[in-house]
């Protein structure tokens, strides 16, 4: 499963993999993050973690 995390000046990069580690979700890991401009796409097999950490971003 692959989602979008958007990405702002108080929520970058390195508050997301933070944000990442509550729900037990690593990188490198078990799962994969790519840099865009704005947003961060994170793949992971652990759909459930990763639909919650969405959801809570």
């Amino acid at each position: 499963m692959t989602v979008t995390f958007p990405l702002t000046e108080k929520r970058d990069a390195e508050a997301l993999l933070n944000h990442l580690t509550l729900y037990k979700l690593t990188y490198p890991g078990n799962c994969v993050v790519s840099l865009k401009a704005h947003v961060a796409q994170v793949s992971s097999s652990h759909t459930t973690a990763l639909g919650t950490a969405r959801t809570a971003w």
